[in-house]
């Protein structure tokens, strides 16, 4: 019998890059590296209908062949997996936890009554940021911990920062390409702080999987060489791409957005990172430590920020030593504590 079995969507076989698939393969190796490979099975939630149709046999077997339980589903599958483990684990009594991925559960368990009091029979739930944290405890949850998201990246060594960044000055942005995530706001503050400047004072690269193709498409059309996609960075050069660039722009707005695994990756590049305050990127993009927070949706308190920035380069390139220091505390084998002392 396997100490954790890990149901999540693993998508073996697959090249996805999305964040829910990112974080369960990362949280997987941790727990490899932490327990040894023995000691860890793993179940694929991917194929949709085909999942489907063989849920309830593969929650048995699971339930059957673990001691501990670790489920990392997305919105769609969790109204599914979660009853079925609470239910057949009547006969099985394992301990059951979820690793969330993302900031929406407290206001799905607002809403659907039964899934709360389902996870209410949980050992553990993990959340991303203490904000999730008091939201479920209100709703009076009493398993609820803090987990915060991590990845797996080499911290760029100090004497290998770039203090001394000429203009213009290399901004880009570094998640999926969707409207929600800011893209095009940070397309239109770019282009007018150029305007306003009488020159091109900073470029704008982004990077990320493309999930709206028509509007990105639309938005793209006409774009000078200041704004260019440069499509996907593969997992192990995240830092070596990113660590060249003046800051990272994540004006996002997305409802789902909790502890942004992108805001972890520019830490690790040593870049600060200017961001919404949405949700909860200020747990992380710390203000005049590893970046600067602007109010969610203000396009012209952005473009402030950035003329303010190509004026006093400086306050940017000061952050960058606090941004590595503050990287070490999201590396896996970490953050992967908080759910080992609870096996």
């Amino acid at each position: 019998m396997k100490k954790v079995i890990l149901l999540g969507h693993f998508a073996f076989g697959k090249n996805e890059i999305n964040g829910q698939t990112i974080k369960t393969k990362i949280i997987s190796q941790a727990l490899v590296d932490q327990l040894g490979a023995s000691e860890v099975g793993l179940a694929d939630t991917h194929g949709r209908w085909r999942f489907l149709m063989r849920l309830p046999l593969s929650i048995f077997k699971v339930l059957k062949n673990g001691q501990n339980i670790v489920m990392m589903p997305a919105y769609k599958g969790i109204h599914l997996i979660t009853p079925l483990l609470v239910c057949l684990n009547v006969f099985f009594h394992r301990h059951l936890h979820y690793v969330v991925i993302g900031g929406w559960l407290p206001d799905y368990t607002r809403r659907f009554l039964l899934l709360r009091a389902c996870l209410k029979r949980f050992n553990g739930i993990y959340v991303e940021t203490s904000s999730m944290q008091k939201e479920l405890d209100a709703q009076e949850f009493k398993n609820v911990y803090v987990m915060p998201n991590c990845k797996s990246l080499t911290i760029v060594p100090k004497e290998q920062l770039q203090h001394g960044q000429p203009a213009p000055y290399k901004l880009c942005t570094f998640s999926r390409v969707i409207k929600e995530k800011g893209i095009e706001d940070a397309v239109k503050a770019v282009n007018e702080c150029n305007t306003r400047l009488g020159k091109t004072n900073f470029t704008l690269d982004i990077y990320g999987q493309i999930e709206q193709k028509e509007w990105f498409d639309s938005l793209m059309r006409n774009q000078s060489e200041t704004i260019r996609y440069k499509g996907i960075i593969p997992f192990n050069e995240t830092t070596d791409v990113l660590k060249d660039y003046f800051a990272l722009l994540f004006p996002t707005y997305y409802k789902g957005e909790a502890f942004a695994g992108t805001l972890i990756d520019a830490l690790a590049a040593g870049i600060p990172t200017i961001a919404s305050d949405w949700h909860s990127n200020p747990d992380l993009v710390i203000e005049g430590e590893t970046g600067i927070l602007f109010p969610t949706h203000d396009i012209d308190a952005l473009i402030h920020i950035l003329i303010e920035m190509s004026n006093h380069p400086e306050r940017l390139l000061n952050m960058k030593e606090k941004c590595i220091i503050h990287a070490e505390k999201y590396k896996p084998e970490n953050v992967i504590q908080v759910l080992i002392q609870k096996l």
